[in-house]
């Protein structure tokens, strides 16, 4: 039976850290009480080398009887191979944190989740090295730390026997540190550990099949062997492949501008193997490249479409592997740090790359992802859907489909990343553009305005211009005039009650009670909800800077931040607490439909109101907002200059006019302003105040038509645009 033995005697490694701050911060215990064991069988997969050689891990119960019967509690876990042993590189690396010289996936921080998961480690190992047999014992444990300055203790001893020794390697776990790991520890099967073992490590045993170690998992039951509960792992538990194929992956290289990528005739092969595993192994589809024996994710790669894709049958997933020589040759002395690059990168780093023939990330998905979706329908499918979602994204965005290919657009790419990678493709010749349209605008001085040929000079360097301006810019504009002509549309017929919701809601009215709606359609339209974002607000209808300003919409008060800075004042006197808390309840939750801040000093306030309601009930309201604002607002802001704007279709001019003598009339566009109105002065506050504006949403919109004919008309056909007045 397999039992704790202390090391006497032993010699205490210098440490390079501190491992109370190490293991509470930075390599923190793990979720899956199993990784000790894990890591475990990592090392001795790397020690050894294939069929001729084994890997036994084994579960050691104690039990026991009591009132119910048998009972098992965990006595230790030992995992024991017969590779090449803790040779002293094996040492030297085992005692070194964060070494990078085995692999990528090993620095050393395995051996810290034996201390976290167990009080005591035991390592025993006989290995050879220059015609001597050596044994090598270790121990770890946390508690060495405090009075040793260590966590490891160790022996290195001769063996002096004429019987041949045998190399191998025991890593034994004694006492989980955890009550519940403990527990589950208790109730593990061999079936449990071997069903772990296949779904950690199916990419390796996949890739090994042929040549794949003897892996045991024995039970023991106080010492003696549990052959009917033990198991093993043979290639019957591993997957033969499923499809094969061999696809050559041609080198790119730069243009002569370095802007775009051309193939060449040469090429590499690419192997690519699928494996059909029950899910419960894999649970979704997985790409792994592989390099050294070892299958593993590459941080560059995106297979997305792939590993996100429907499943293909029924509790089946897929593991694709895909195995290159060229993929070996650009692995690094970190196993599986693959030097290779992306098409973006090629582009954008092309001093590094003038010249140089590479495969590209891109071609390898590309090909990779073609060959898999060929093989199988469902996949082929999820392809081509992605293929119509790129297609789309590019015709809403006006992206000509030749620089999708340019800008290295792939399946995979979601529609952030494939208009980002347009953006960035196209910045590149974005400056190469903005320095023709600099020299255009730099040599206008050598024209002159009395010149008879001025005309003609100045239109040709127009034309210049446009040329020069790219493909996207032009859309784009073409897009931003045409979304200004639609919302005009939009807001006429809205002004009219022709939307399908208004029709779908007058009939409705007297059911529903809804009077949020109508004011709603109008609010959302020139400056959405709960939006901060004017600039892709429709506020130009009212005033082309506004969309410049910081704003807000239905924002409360006391939420409003100013560049992170909130709008109140933090701390109130108890007169200001007072203002602030009154009897019609707290002034702080009101929610101003639109709020702007154009500069120091000077806030805007608009409010809508649906169409039947009647504007003269409601002048208050601005006013009372431009007071609470001005009072209690944050002294560094010294808001004193308010521009209100009450907003609606229902506005009786004349009762305005009674109500308020200061109002007046506009005699062009049919609103009424008032010019000046004095705010109150509160608490030690300068004198603030309030320019308001009550007008028709019909007479807004005559306005921004006005603004907006000569770009509407040659965007739409005078039959399309509507002349009707309002």
């Amino acid at each position: 039976m397999v039992e704790y033995t202390a090391l006497k005697d032993g010699i205490f490694s210098p440490n390079s850290v501190d491992y109370n701050s190490l293991m509470r911060r930075r390599i923190k215990k793990a979720n899956n009480p199993l990784q000790p064991i894990f890591e475990a069988f990592s090392n001795s997969l790397e020690a050894t080398s294939g069929k001729h050689n084994s890997i036994h891990i084994e579960l050691h119960h104690i039990k026991d009887k009591n009132l119910f019967g048998d009972k098992y509690s965990f006595a230790a876990f030992s995992i024991v191979d017969d590779g090449e042993g803790f040779t002293p590189a094996s040492f030297l690396r085992f005692e070194k944190l964060y070494d990078e010289s085995k692999n990528k996936n090993n620095l050393g921080s395995g051996r810290v989740q034996y201390l976290h998961f167990f009080k005591n480690t035991i390592i025993e190992s006989t290995y050879s090295i220059e015609g001597e047999t050596r044994n090598r014992k270790i121990e770890l444990s946390k508690n060495f730390y405090n009075e040793f300055g260590s966590v490891i203790r160790s022996i290195d001893e001769n063996i002096t026997s004429n019987i041949p020794v045998t190399n191998s390697t025991r890593v034994s776990f004694f006492y989980a540190l955890s009550d519940e790991d403990k527990a589950k520890y208790e109730q593990l099967t061999c079936k449990e550990l071997k069903d772990a073992i296949l779904k950690r490590y199916v990419n390796v045993f996949c890739l090994n099949r042929d040549n794949l170690q003897n892996i045991y998992i024995d039970h023991y039951v106080n010492g003696i062997f549990d052959e009917e509960n033990s198991s093993k792992i043979t290639t019957d538990d591993i997957p033969t492949v499923d499809y094969e194929e061999t696809v050559p992956i041609h080198y790119s290289i730069l243009s002569n501008k370095g802007t775009s990528v051309i193939k060449c005739s040469q090429s590499e092969d690419f192997v690519i193997r699928s494996y059909r595993l029950p899910s419960n192994i894999l649970p979704r589809n997985e790409v792994r490249l592989t390099s050294k024996g070892e299958a593993f994710c590459h941080q560059g790669f995106n297979f997305s479409l792939i590993t996100e894709a429907p499943r293909i049958e029924t509790g089946i997933s897929f593991l694709f592997l895909i195995s290159s020589d060229y993929l070996t040759s650009r692995d690094s002395d970190i196993r599986g740090n693959l030097n290779i690059i992306s098409k973006s990168d090629f582009i954008s780093k092309r001093n590094l790359f003038t010249g140089k023939q590479e495969i590209l990330i891109d071609d390898i998905e590309d090909c990779t992802i073609s060959s898999i979706s060929t093989h199988y329908p469902a996949l082929k499918k999820a392809k081509d859907d992605a293929s119509e979602n790129i297609r789309k994204v590019a015709e809403m965005f006006s992206i000509d489909s030749s620089l999708l290919e340019k800008a290295g657009v792939k399946y995979s790419d979601s529609d952030i990343n494939v208009l980002r990678k347009v953006y960035t493709f196209t910045a590149d010749i974005k400056a190469e553009s903005d320095a023709k349209i600099k020299s255009i605008v730099d040599n206008l001085h050598e024209l002159d305005p009395n010149d008879k040929g001025f005309k003609r000079k100045f239109d040709q360097k127009v034309k210049e211009l446009n040329k020069a301006l790219p493909l996207s810019v032009r859309n784009e504009l073409s897009q931003y005039l045409s979304r200004r002509t639609l919302v005009l549309q939009l807001m006429e017929q809205a002004i009219k009650g022709q939307l399908d919701i208004q029709k779908i809601e007058s009939k409705t009215k007297k059911k529903t009670k809804n009077k949020k709606q109508p004011e709603g359609i109008f609010h959302n339209l020139l400056f959405p909800k709960g939006s901060s974002e004017s600039i892709e607000s429709n506020l130009w209808i009212l005033n082309e800077e506004y969309i410049h300003y910081h704003g807000l919409s239905e924002s409360e008060l006391d939420d409003i931040k100013i560049d992170g800075q909130p709008l109140f004042k933090q701390n109130l006197t108890s007169e200001e607490l007072e203002y602030k808390k009154r009897a019609s309840g707290d002034v702080g939750i009101r929610r101003p439909d639109v709020l702007l801040f154009p500069s120091e000093g000077k806030c805007i306030i608009i409010e809508f109101k649906a169409p039947g309601v009647d504007v003269s009930k409601h002048l208050h309201q601005i006013h009372q907002y431009a007071s609470i604002i001005h009072h209690l607002s944050d002294e560094r802001y010294k808001f004193n200059s308010f521009y209100g704007y009450l907003i609606g279709e229902n506005a009786d001019i004349y009762s305005i006019l009674d109500s308020d003598g200061d109002f007046q009339q506009s005699q062009s566009l049919g609103y009424i302003v008032r010019p000046y109105k004095a705010l109150p002065r509160l608490f030690g506050r300068e004198q603030g105040v309030l320019y308001t504006e009550v007008i028709k949403f019909s007479d807004l919109l005559k306005r921004a038509k006005l603004r907006s004919k000569v770009f509407t008309e040659k965007i739409l056909s005078e039959s399309i645009i509507s002349k009707d007045k309002i």
